[in-house]
């Protein structure tokens, strides 16, 4: 919504929002329609050209039933729209090897007990990955985008590791980074997100059911993230930080998204950070 509020580069996208939460921004671009109630409570979905499919449960039982509603719903429509599904890179499990995770990684199901949360995220999204897999045999133009990390000032309110040094920062707190010190990441910036999903929809040619990584792939350190934040002067302000050597290299490989869908990241990290704190 903020990307097409000071946008005008696609004056004639008219953009439909259904969303369960009570949406408080002013809307200034009069091609955003948002419906706020539960998909669920809508007897018929608009007519469409393209859906992008970003519901969130609790529970394996509770997609299957959204997914069902949402099935019988577009089956109503005269058109069959294109879909993106917005899976997951956690499907790929710990990757300890210092490479780029491609689409060609097993999957890795073996979790700890002490990451039973990533297990439970893990088992939604294949469940629905497969579920859409399925919804393409009935000749819906059906693609799955594993997504990975982002960074922006309209994702703040989300629990992620920029959000968290963020708010520390913000409130002058020391920051205890809890991971090992080798525990890499990438991140997307929010207008990259928007633009590539967008150029990823208007080049979206028939094909059949395929699986993308989704994300930025030039990795950083988790650590150098952090002191890059803090900004030189006020590095003393991480507490510690894990001294284990294990890594953890959380980053895609994107070849085959952008040789795709000639996609470009256009922010760097440096002005991603700048942003959040013009907020």
């Amino acid at each position: 919504i903020s990307y097409f509020n000071s946008k005008i580069k696609y004056p004639n996208i008219k953009i439909i929002l259904i969303i369960r939460k009570t949406f408080d921004k002013k809307i200034y671009n009069k091609n955003i329609q948002i419906i706020n109630k539960d998909f669920t409570k809508i007897k018929n979905f608009p007519e469409c050209d393209f859906i992008l499919y970003c519901l969130r449960t609790n529970s394996i039982k509770e997609d299957a039933t959204l997914f069902k509603i949402f099935k019988n719903k577009i089956m109503k429509l005269k058109k069959k729209p294109k879909i993106i599904y917005t899976s997951s890179g956690v499907l790929y499990g710990l990757n300890k090897k210092k490479i780029k995770i491609n689409e060609k990684f097993k999957i890795i199901k073996k979790f700890k007990k002490s990451d039973m949360y990533k297990y439970k995220w893990f088992s939604q999204k294949l469940y629905l990955e497969r579920k859409f897999f399925d919804l393409s045999k009935d000749n819906y133009e059906t693609i799955v985008l594993r997504m990975f990390s982002f960074i922006g000032p309209n994702i703040l309110n989300q629990n992620y590791t920029v959000s968290q040094f963020y708010e520390s920062i913000k409130n002058n707190k020391k920051i205890t980074i809890n991971g090992p010190i080798n525990t890499f990441r990438s991140y997307l910036d929010e207008i990259d997100t928007v633009e590539w999903i967008l150029k990823i929809f208007f080049n979206f040619k028939k094909r059949d059911f395929q699986i993308y990584n989704f994300g930025c792939d030039k990795p950083i350190r988790i650590y150098d993230l952090l002191r890059k934040m803090l900004g030189k002067k006020h590095v003393n302000k991480i507490k510690s930080f894990n001294k284990s050597n294990q890594l953890d290299y959380y980053v895609p490989s994107i070849k085959k998204l952008k040789k795709e869908f000639n996609l470009t990241k256009r922010i760097s990290l440096d002005k991603s950070i700048k942003k959040l704190y013009l907020k």
